[in-house]
């Protein structure tokens, strides 16, 4: 959670105030004419919060991210992980900031990179990358550009809400801020896109290494214990700078951009698609697509209304609700580390229906993963460096990054699970037809 909340007072000194909210926010407090916050952050220390970022925090939509966790149903591996979406998008909007100064950038740019920081998950769903998978088969969409439309008003998540509200896109034009710009950073891909005033911000945004993953990796590492995480901030910053309107890194921070790559690779062994939490995951989508239901009503949700609404239903989504709360989780009952070649275009509900025809046990307890079917950018990942006034890729002046990008990010290709009674039988199935 939040740290506590200083106020700057009247002549600059800090004020302890109590934390009437849980995301820390108090009434504003004037220090001549500029209103600002101070949060204390567990990852990046004291973080001043100045408007229009003061207005858009406050606002309906993205106070929604204090209850939505950042790792989703990480929670039931590792305790801690319960830090969320809105702690997160803090973070990445003072990162953004901050690297945003070390490359000179002039003040509206930073203050477009920190908006777009503080605004870059508003579209996130409850439990993260699971349900947004949901989503996506349903609409189309993945979380940007539902971010898109939260912000031009064109979707509204909040519906019922106490009090006045000042919608997001009234604070950006109140603050002469073009929400096509934000939503342009928010939306960056780096092959998309020809050369634009945004493509600087993007990148530091939503680039090969940003402020998005510079964050998430620090903050995920210390809230689940696993020191994978751990990266040299500080030289990152130090080593930042723009050329040829690209963003690059001194060839002197090599192994502080090495030691982010490997962290990158083992958050993701160890802790992103950690198989117990995928497993949850897969329960609850497994448990959504019994329900018939607008999927935006989901964006609207926090992690607890949507266990609530689980909870709340009938037959299977029930159960899933009820196992989910209580931590009885269905098991792996086989798994393939490498797939085979023929295998590799088929698809999953296929396997499922022959599994469970086969075993005898009901469809809806025979689930297939094949997470790598969604996690081919990782091996394009790479960073620019500067080696003698030349643009050069990491990739090439590392061996160690290189290896990296070889390695798969998960320790499984396919992937059965089904509830505990029935692995036995799930198992020799499995087995038959995958081998």
């Amino acid at each position: 959670m939040l740290g506590g909340v200083r106020d700057g007072g009247r002549d600059g000194d800090a004020v302890a105030v109590p934390l009437p909210h849980p995301s820390g926010l108090v009434p504003k407090i004037q220090s001549g004419k500029m209103e600002f916050k101070i949060i204390h952050d567990s990852i990046h220390g004291s973080i001043r919060i100045e408007d229009p970022l003061l207005s858009l925090l406050e606002t309906p939509e993205v106070q929604r991210m204090s209850n939505v966790r950042q790792l989703g149903l990480n929670y039931l591996v590792f305790p801690g992980a319960n830090h969320t979406r809105l702690e997160h998008s803090i973070g990445v909007s003072h990162v953004a900031g901050e690297l945003g100064s070390k490359i000179g950038l002039d003040e509206r740019s930073i203050l477009l990179l920190k908006i777009s920081g503080l605004l870059h998950d508003i579209g996130h769903p409850p439990f993260s990358h699971a349900i947004e998978e949901f989503i996506h088969r349903r609409t189309g969409l993945y979380h940007e550009e539902i971010g898109e439309r939260i912000i031009k008003g064109d979707l509204d998540i909040i519906g019922e809400y106490p009090g006045e509200r000042k919608s997001i896109q009234e604070i950006l034009e109140d603050n002469s801020i073009e929400k096509e710009d934000v939503i342009s950073i928010i939306k960056f891909k780096k092959n998309d896109l020809s050369f634009n005033e945004h493509n600087t911000l993007g990148e530091i945004i939503s680039g090969d290494l940003d402020a998005d993953q510079i964050d998430y990796l620090l903050r995920d590492a210390h809230y689940t214990g696993v020191a994978y995480g751990i990266i040299d901030i500080q030289r990152i910053y130090n080593t930042i700078s723009i050329l040829d309107g690209e963003v690059v890194f001194d060839i002197k921070g090599k192994e502080a951009l090495e030691g982010l790559m490997v962290a990158r690779s083992l958050m993701y062994s160890s802790v992103y698609f950690h198989k117990t939490a995928r497993i949850a995951e897969l329960m609850v989508t497994r448990a959504l697509e019994k329900l018939d239901m607008d999927p935006f009503r989901l964006v609207s949700m926090n992690d607890s209304e949507l266990i609530s609404m689980l909870i709340n239903s009938q037959g299977f989504p029930r159960e899933i609700g009820l196992r989910i709360k209580y931590r009885n989780l269905f098991k792996r009952a086989y798994y393939l580390e490498e797939i085979p070649e023929g295998l590799k275009k088929l698809n999953p509900e296929k396997i499922e229906n022959e599994i469970a025809d086969e075993s005898g046990v009901p469809r809806d307890y025979v689930i297939v993963d094949m997470p790598m079917n969604g996690l081919s950018r990782f091996s394009s990942l790479d960073v620019n460096m500067v080696k003698n006034g030349r643009i050069r890729r990491l990739s090439d002046e590392s061996r160690l990054v290189k290896a990296i990008r070889s390695r798969k990010p998960v320790d499984y290709d396919v992937m059965v699970i089904t509830e505990k009674k029935y692995v036995d039988k799930v198992n020799k199935v499995a087995k038959r037809i995958l081998v």
